[in-house]
């Protein structure tokens, strides 16, 4: 018969701190980034000037910079009127000199710029001078193109979450090797192999990194993103400068870590270039641009992960390298210390991620008014999971393993495998928080979405005609909405009536109906309109010419919480 090795049970007190830990998890964040916004124009969207500006001026949220285009300003006969000189007045802003002369008429602005997070954004408004004239919105989508295909996201994803996981496990094998596995072991030499593969297959993920960089930057598809120029446009980017250090950083790591370094320049040189790994992703992106602060706290709650979540796969990879003699004597040596040091780097952790959590998010309903919010509280859902598994490895696999070794013979290595299918689950939940985590990187985060942003504006077909919706003040509440109706040659439409629908979809609200009054020729507007809750509200404009002509449009507007 087998003879069972009791386990050790930890007092009430402990299991209740264990307990705090885990509701403190819910409250996890990721380091994350935001994205520029534009918050102003000059001249603005769907305003009429009555002389020709000198220059076209655009204000965003935060720093950008200017490759790949910048501003360019089109006539209605899709011509280039900007003199093509990138205007710089501050960090957060980005202009283009217009000719001289310019006559009356409509002009089409299309901006692309690279926030401080090196995420793209871009976009177009029209403006008039004297007299509106032609189609804004089909200038826009001629000169425009067809954008960036889908699968370049899907890829930028895609490499963002391998390339997160890649450098978790290249620190955490580095801390493991150097601070907690035995001098003596035997599985060292293999370990340290391992890790330094693992740091051979970052090399092309980061340069693959630099090439989708270069295809959302600019628009393109890949083969075209694959051009000299593009790359060398990349890399005179923050971006580009970073991710081609990082791919130097992993190539240097892999060779020295395939020398099996024993002196202790030899580790410390390895463990200087891991932990500028884990630096890596907050010097590309929003942290270093926001603050040193930012910066540091970004560069702790990435080595605090991978002394968690990576040290934990270095951990499993060496008792799975290990051969069956040696498992459970390295399980029993390593096991309890690595345990002591995941749970300093959880409480390191959480504190980072909840002041991350507070400073992209701001208020609760963030949580759920916004795509971010979602992913946010769909990670902290499997971060909880994570935290679970490491208090059940605290409260019950730890002492078990220590049981079972003073035991020997069998139990041991039945503890030591209990042990190692436990952790293999717990890195596939792992696993799952790598890939939200590079989903809400691709995200603008929460404050950036629900913060009152002002009038809202958006160009549109109706029928034979193009309409202009502006909200004022986008917000929550009563709201105030013109609709601009313009002729072909952008001239104003003449319209019987003009009849507004709202709906929001995600809160099972609408139709709402408002009748607009007339205020000038094509202009209608809708006093008083009442939005109740934030969300993505879709407008349904229907305009009537005569008795039998009726043309619609639907749009949809982000619609901000109050206060």
């Amino acid at each position: 018969m087998r003879r069972s090795v009791p386990c050790p049970r930890r007092p009430p007190g402990r299991r209740l701190a264990v307990l705090a830990a885990l509701l403190v998890g819910l409250a996890v964040a990721p380091a994350a980034s935001a994205h520029a916004i534009l918050v102003s124009a000059t001249p603005d969207n769907a305003t009429v000037v009555a002389q020709a500006p000198k220059a076209v001026t655009l204000t965003f949220s935060e720093s950008v910079e200017t490759a790949f285009g910048a501003v360019r300003v089109y006539d209605s006969q899709a011509r280039r009127v900007d003199t093509g000189k990138i205007l710089r007045p501050a960090s957060t802003q980005v202009g283009s000199n217009l000719e001289a002369g310019l006559a009356d008429g409509t002009y089409t602005v299309t901006w692309r710029v690279i926030s401080a997070d090196s995420h793209p954004v871009h976009g177009a408004f029209v403006f008039s001078i004297g007299t509106p004239s032609g189609d804004g919105q089909g200038v826009a989508a001629a000169v425009q193109g067809a954008g960036t295909p889908a699968s370049v996201g899907v890829l930028r994803t895609v490499f963002r979450a391998l390339g997160f996981g890649l450098i978790l496990l290249v620190l955490g094998g580095t801390l493991l090797l150097i601070w907690l596995l035995p001098p003596e072991a035997e599985v060292r030499t293999r370990l340290w192999l391992a890790v330094s593969w693992t740091a051979a297959l970052l090399v092309p993920v980061a340069l693959a990194a630099i090439v989708l960089q270069g295809a959302s930057a600019g628009g393109f598809g890949l083969g075209h993103a694959l051009r000299g120029e593009v790359i060398a446009t990349v890399l005179d980017t923050r971006f580009g400068k970073v991710w081609l250090a990082q791919a130097a950083a992993a190539a240097l790591l892999a060779i020295l870590t395939q020398l099996v370094p024993r002196a202790r320049w030899h580790q410390a040189a390895c463990l200087e270039l891991a932990l500028w790994l884990a630096v890596s992703p907050g010097a590309a992106g929003h942290a270093q641009a926001t603050s040193a602060f930012s910066f540091a706290l970004d560069a702790i709650h990435v080595v605090a992960a991978s002394a968690w979540i990576g040290g934990l796969g270095a951990l499993v990879a060496a008792l799975a390298l290990a051969g069956a003699g040696q498992r459970r004597s390295l399980a029993a040596a390593v096991v309890p210390r690595f345990s002591t040091l995941a749970l300093g780097a959880v409480a390191v952790v959480l504190v980072a991620g909840v002041t991350n959590g507070y400073l992209q998010v701001r208020a609760w309903h963030g949580l759920w008014d916004t795509r971010y919010g979602v992913l946010l509280l769909v990670k902290a859902g499997l971060v909880l999971g994570l935290l679970l598994f490491g208090a059940l490895h605290r409260l019950r696999t730890v002492p078990c393993l220590r049981a079972a070794t003073a035991a020997g013979g069998e139990a041991a290595a039945r503890a030591a495998r209990r042990f190692l299918t436990l952790a293999c689950t717990e890195l596939a939940v792992a696993a799952g928080v790598v890939v939200v985590t590079a989903l809400l990187v691709a995200s603008p985060p929460a404050r950036s979405v629900i913060a009152p942003s002002g009038p809202a504006a958006v160009t549109a077909p109706i029928g034979p005609l193009q309409l202009n919706l502006v909200v004022d003040p986008a917000r929550s509440g009563p709201n105030q909405i013109h609709v601009y109706l313009l002729q072909a040659n952008g001239q104003p439409a003449s319209a019987d009536e003009v009849v507004l629908k709202a709906s929001l979809p995600s809160a099972g609200i609408g139709p709402l109906d408002f009748r607009g009054t007339v205020a000038g020729p094509g202009h209608f507007v809708f006093a008083g309109a009442t939005l109740p809750l934030p969300g993505s509200w879709s407008l349904r404009v229907e305009a009537r010419q005569g008795e039998f002509d009726l043309y619609t449009a639907l749009v949809s507007v982000r619609i901000a919480r109050a206060g």
